[in-house]
């Protein structure tokens, strides 16, 4: 098991402040790294930072923003996503990281476009397991979209039943699910075997906020009971990602408390 926060709360120029939460816990906490190659001035940033990255546990978010793993080959939409994704492949290449994430889909979606970007979205993860299998980092799965943005492409019964026909490494993002009123619960039940890791944060059960673990009507200590409890019965040490909005940087003692709290309550198999 390993802790990480990731960097989907900085913008580009900002990025270099996760080092701090590394440092203040002495390199305990390791980085996840949310790609922001949209933006061109975060390539060079991270290359800055990759001597500070060294030794540390690492995992890489796949692509998000101008991103779309929906887009059918061809399209300017698919070509973007693409060669974003390769720029973060790069990095893959100079450092191990422990997973790289999908998303099946960002967009909205529309009433009968389901089938067709579920097509699509499954084959274009094929491509990217491969694109990443060089250097043996996993691609994992993870339940994305909120019913308040109209973007979700499977709800619940779906989800479980794709990751487990294609037998899927699975990434379970906490927040997402209850924002959909998901059985959180049961998910991790019946994907047990096959979920590596979890994004850790809290909200109203509506919104997507991304707020610290414990501010939101997420029950995240029952969450993370069960969560130990499946590590000692199925032995899979699962990696947590904390991982906020942009609106709690300015809560670092909040966050060195959330940091703690995991670091101290979730156990190993």
């Amino acid at each position: 098991m390993a802790i990480f926060i990731s960097t989907n709360m900085y913008h580009a120029d900002e990025f270099p402040q996760v080092l701090d939460y590394v440092n203040a816990f002495d390199r305990q906490v390791g980085v996840e790294v949310f790609p922001l190659f949209h933006d061109p001035r975060f390539y060079g940033i991270l290359e800055g930072c990759l001597p500070d990255l060294k030794g540390l546990d690492l995992s890489m978010h796949g692509p998000y923003y101008q991103a779309e793993h929906s887009a059918a080959p061809g399209s300017e939409a698919y070509e973007r996503t693409m060669n974003l994704c390769r720029q973060t492949e790069h990095f893959t290449h100079l450092l191990p990281f422990h997973h790289v994430v999908y998303h099946h889909n960002n967009c909205r979606v529309h009433p009968g476009e389901e089938e067709g970007l579920r097509a699509v979205s499954c084959a274009n993860y094929e491509e990217v397991r491969r694109m990443f299998a060089a250097d043996l980092t996993p691609v994992l799965v993870e339940n994305v979209g909120v019913a308040d943005r109209g973007n979700v492409l499977f709800n619940q019964e779906e989800f479980t039943r794709l990751c487990r026909e294609k037998q899927y490494p699975v990434l379970i993002d906490i927040g997402h699910a209850h924002a959909n009123g998901w059985d959180l619960l049961r998910l991790m039940e019946d994907l047990k075997d096959q979920i590596l890791a979890y994004h850790l944060h809290n909200n109203d059960g509506v919104h997507d906020s991304h707020q610290r673990i414990h501010n939101g009507s997420l029950d995240f200590d029952r969450f993370l009971d069960l969560r130990n409890d499946l590590a000692v019965r199925t032995g899979i040490d699962t990696d947590l990602v904390l991982e906020y909005a942009h609106d709690v940087i300015p809560d670092r003692r909040g966050i060195e408390e959330d940091i703690r709290f995991v670091l101290e309550r979730a156990h190993t198999g």
